[in-house]
């Protein structure tokens, strides 16, 4: 009988993380995963979500980028807005364009399962009881553009500023935003001072330099109004590459009283990412969303590298986006909402809310 149980639970532990259903042609999915997906498309199909699923779709004015794009957000949820939230970020590194899929297609997926057109997440409406997600696909849109060789609407601005930022390579692995900042290095959580990753570079460039001052791009300007204003429990930002959580760091790991270590070892055991170690060095942790949340708001943070390690600058191919990313990450932004609902209100105490 044991056996029986466990070959029942490994069944259904293989079924519950191998997601290789397709979803093409079925009605109200509109995210392309197979090939490049622009910010273009990305802003027609959260329009076309909110179209369709007014009842749980809520565009917000977050802010706009350094080439004046919008940095288009959306909350799902009732009317009302919840006190408890889940933020999800993707694209704050512009060549990581696997994270805004990820989050786009999480997003369209969870929205056909509240109006039961699908079953990938049996218990959306339950979530939606208790927690209201706010999702930007696209944290970076001039970064996005500008990897993506998709220069329509940016061209001007860009050109007076391209001959002064050092490009690495070519246009594709661009990291950085517009004017040559990388943002994941530009939040003012305390260690601007002594941030100094690997890529460093003092001078503007398409990936690695910090700027002169904290925050000082308006993407992280509004990045950091937005999580000062809505407090998100939980704040995750997905990246490429390496299919590993950076989760703790050793400054703040204290606030939270295990419970973060509670539940990036359960996502990480369920999802068989990598569970990163608490980041001890402040010059090569500091000064990303996830810190910054940590740091300025007791509010709990986490940065998700999707796919398998690849050693260079170079993502994947888009036509490799289901098979490196979604079918072993398609639950990871569900997991998170489980575990802050599980401990929102020790979040909420931590916080100070």
């Amino acid at each position: 009988m044991s056996r029986f149980l466990l070959c029942f639970f490994l069944l259904c532990s293989f079924s519950f993380f191998s997601q290789q259903k397709s979803y093409e042609g079925m009605k109200h999915y509109v995210v392309e995963d197979t090939a490049k997906y622009t910010y273009s498309m990305i802003v027609d199909d959260l329009t076309y979500l909110y179209a369709n699923f007014p009842q749980w779709v809520h565009p917000l004015s977050v802010g706009k980028s350094e080439f004046g794009l919008e940095m288009s957000t959306v909350r799902i949820g009732g009317e009302t807005p919840k006190k408890k939230s889940v933020f999800l970020v993707g694209n704050i590194h512009a060549r990581e364009d696997y994270s805004s899929k990820l989050v786009m297609k999480f997003l369209n997926v969870f929205l056909l399962n509240l109006e039961k057109l699908d079953n990938t997440y049996p218990n959306a409406l339950k979530i939606m009881d208790s927690v209201d997600i706010y999702v930007m696909p696209v944290a970076n849109p001039d970064g996005l553009k500008i990897a993506h060789e998709d220069w329509e609407g940016i061209s001007d601005s860009f050109n007076l500023y391209k001959d002064s930022i050092r490009l690495i390579e070519s246009y594709d692995v661009w990291k950085a935003n517009g004017k040559g900042l990388d943002l994941n290095a530009t939040f003012d959580d305390g260690n601007h001072a002594v941030k100094r990753a690997d890529n460093y570079s003092p001078v503007p460039c398409s990936e690695g330099y910090k700027g002169k001052i904290p925050a000082e791009p308006k993407e992280t300007q509004a990045l950091q109004r937005f999580v000062g204003q809505v407090k998100p429990l939980m704040t995750v930002s997905f990246h490429t590459k390496g299919n590993i959580l950076y989760w703790a760091d050793k400054k703040t790991h204290p606030y939270f009283k295990e419970i973060d270590t509670k539940i990036n070892k359960e996502i990480a055991l369920r999802s068989k990412f990598v569970l990163g170690k608490v980041s001890k060095s402040p010059a090569i942790y500091g000064c990303g969303l996830e810190n910054y949340v940590r740091a300025k708001h007791k509010l709990m943070g986490t940065c998700v590298e999707l796919s398998r390690p690849i050693y260079d600058r170079t993502q994947f191919p888009d036509s490799q986006f289901n098979s490196e990313v979604w079918d072993k990450a398609w639950k990871i932004p569900y997991m998170y909402l489980e575990q802050t609902i599980k401990y929102g209100d020790e979040l909420v105490k931590i916080a100070g809310l």
